[in-house]
């Protein structure tokens, strides 16, 4: 089967996030961005080998626009590191008045309208710019840098209605996106849920949402209108709604409500969380009236499910929100971050309760024990960690045995397993009362990064980075059947694809 290259990214950090964006990382999130995306380019991109002098999106002989030609690069290139929250040099990209201001290097000094080469912002993509920007990247194509010099040749200006508005959701909000009605190759599985009805799951797509029904693999339902890359999933505890996590790095994330209709057909889709970079994760309340949403600006979200009001707003971690999850009785909140820490906080209040740092390495997952007194997470370090948060984040027990990070864990809703996965693309199921290993589930090709209990708590499902789903009845660890989560794609056609290939 052709494979998708696997990142060479020492494990250290967090996966290079979330999947080509400017930001650097150094160990695996729950989705990689070395991987091709299965599209056409947006327009803005589309006439990237064009003649520096006849811009992507302009005709030639027409006046450069800022946030047609312009801004898309900067989107792309700069806003990573110039951001709200990450302002380098105390300089924000993500409003034209912002950019136009400056930073730390001096306020007015950014853009001479009509002359390039007394405009710092100009100096600094050059390529003898000192500092040269992107810094510690590859320099812009020439042919981009020269549509920024000419469009400041031309006078500088902004063709948007606000200068202060955020012309990054502006531009991503329109970029064209077309799915392709058969993906070329599998995308790695980055959220994975089963139906209420237990006898399908719904997996992350290409700017969509996939159903397949388990007995035959076959392909139910396409769900778009989703960002780029899905990140989690979460059915309310009845089953009427859906949260997703979304986004795509460095330049957008989102976290949607759905209305869970009949025949699990999602309807009347609520943006709770616009941001500007990816959202990563999403949990309902046991009562199922209470949404935590967490991502990359390090936030931690609380919405009123009904309402869509925001409840709290809190910024504890140092670093992204990998993964949060209530309580059973819902009075606590758990989260894990690529800080290296795993946080517990009041579910009322939101006020911060203990901290645990026993990883020393990103934490990608966590989860409650089943009466809801102890914590597990899971990390960079090859372990999960049990801990109790009553005694000052006291070490209880560590499961080891992994061959490396891991990146999803899920206890059982009677509180008697829990099935963890990772790097060494083994799914393990353990007792959690003493850490004893009850099976390992091997057949997966590649790492492993999401997990699904069934309902019923019968069956495991379990996403890989090679697109496939496999599905593991829990009792005795048996495979029950495997399925490849690309539309319009087999095993037949890659085998085609591949042989080609190697002609």
């Amino acid at each position: 089967m052709t494979r998708l290259p696997s990142p060479s990214i020492p494990f250290g950090l967090a996966l290079a996030l979330a999947l080509a964006s400017a930001m650097l990382w150094n160990a695996p999130l729950r989705a990689q961005d070395e991987e091709p995306e299965p599209q056409p380019q947006p327009e803005a991109n589309a006439n990237a080998n064009a003649d520096a002098e006849a811009p992507a999106g302009a005709e030639e002989g027409a006046k450069v626009s800022f946030l047609k030609d312009v801004a898309p690069i900067l989107v792309e290139s700069c806003v990573g590191c110039h951001n709200p929250k990450k302002a380098e040099s105390r300089y924000d990209l993500t409003s034209f008045a912002a950019l136009a201001k400056g930073g730390a290097m001096g306020e007015g000094i950014m853009l001479e309208p009509g002359d390039p080469d007394l405009s710092y912002f100009v100096e600094l993509i050059r390529p003898e710019g000192a500092p040269r920007m992107p810094y510690k990247a590859d320099p812009l194509p020439e042919d981009k840098r020269m549509i920024i010099e000419r469009w400041v040749a031309e006078g500088a200006e902004y063709d948007g209605e606000d200068p202060e508005a955020d012309w990054v959701a502006l531009v991503n909000a329109s970029r064209k996106v077309v799915i392709p009605d058969s993906y070329p190759y599998p995308m790695p599985i980055t959220a994975l849920a089963f139906a209420p009805s237990g006898d399908r799951v719904i997996v992350s797509g290409y700017h969509e949402l996939n159903t397949y029904a388990i007995a035959d693999g076959s392909l139910v339902r396409r769900e778009p209108g989703v960002a780029e890359r899905v990140y989690d999933i979460a059915y309310s505890p009845d089953g009427s709604r859906l949260a997703t996590a979304a986004g795509n790095p460095g330049l957008s994330g989102e976290a949607t409500l759905w209305t869970v209709g009949e025949d699990g057909v999602l309807s009347d889709p609520k943006t709770l969380v616009e941001a500007g970079d990816a959202v990563f994760c999403v949990a309902f309340s046991p009562d199922g009236k209470r949404l935590a949403v967490g991502g990359a600006d390090r936030t931690i979200r609380v919405f009123d499910v009904e309402s869509g009001e925001r409840l709290a707003e809190v910024e504890d971690h140092a670093d992204w929100v990998l993964d949060v999850t209530f309580s059973p009785d819902g009075s606590r909140l758990a989260t894990a971050s690529r800080d290296k820490t795993s946080k517990l906080f009041d579910a009322n209040s939101y006020e911060s309760l203990v901290t645990f740092p026993g990883h020393g390495e990103t934490v990608y997952c966590v989860g409650f024990s089943g009466d809801g007194k102890t914590v597990f997470s899971g990390g960079g370090d090859a372990r999960i960690r049990n801990w109790n948060p009553d005694e000052d984040a006291k070490q209880v027990r560590e499961i080891g045995g992994f061959g490396g990070p891991v990146f999803d864990l899920k206890v059982f809703a009677d509180g008697q397993s829990l099935a963890a996965c990772g790097s060494d693309t083994v799914v393990r199921l353990f007792n959690p009362a003493d850490g004893a290993q009850k099976h390992a589930m091997q057949g997966h090709g590649d790492w492993v990064y999401r997990l699904a209990v069934s309902p019923d708590g019968s069956c495991l499902a379990s996403g890989c980075w090679d697109g496939t789903v496999k599905i593991w009845n829990v009792a005795d660890g048996a495979l029950k059947s495997t399925l490849i989560a690309a539309p319009g794609h087999s095993a037949e056609a890659e085998a085609e694809a591949e042989a080609a290939d190697a002609q």
